[in-house]
């Protein structure tokens, strides 16, 4: 694990301040292996089950969709521990045709949370 990786990982905003957190994504994402920092955002989805960290959230999904190869981890993580960003990204996953991860309907992973 790298500093970046921490930063992500270990992230707590303060005051109610996510802005630091869109920094560190950023970096993660122009990365030569944004892959690598995939747990860390799934750990901190984990730990903000029901956050969007004040829209900063949505800047590690849209980083996740750009760079593919997350759907394996998303399945996992979804599994492990359903909340609001994961959730999110099994529907728009299904929304674009997608109907599996893994052998695992989305629509049934999905009917798990209504």
């Amino acid at each position: 694990m790298d500093a970046l990786d921490a930063g992500i990982r270990e992230f707590c905003p303060v005051d109610g301040d996510w802005r630091p957190l869109e920094a560190h994504l950023d970096q993660a994402f122009a990365s030569r292996e944004p892959e690598s920092y995939y747990d860390a955002i799934f750990n901190l989805f984990e730990r903000f089950p029901e956050d969007d960290g004040s829209g900063v959230f949505w800047t590690a999904l849209h980083g996740m969709e750009a760079c593919g190869n997350y759907e394996k981890k998303l399945l996992l993580y979804f599994r492990r521990t359903p909340g609001l960003m994961t959730t999110a990204m099994l529907r728009r996953i299904y929304n674009s045709g997608q109907k599996d991860i893994e052998g695992f309907p989305i629509d049934r992973l999905i009917e798990i949370q209504k």
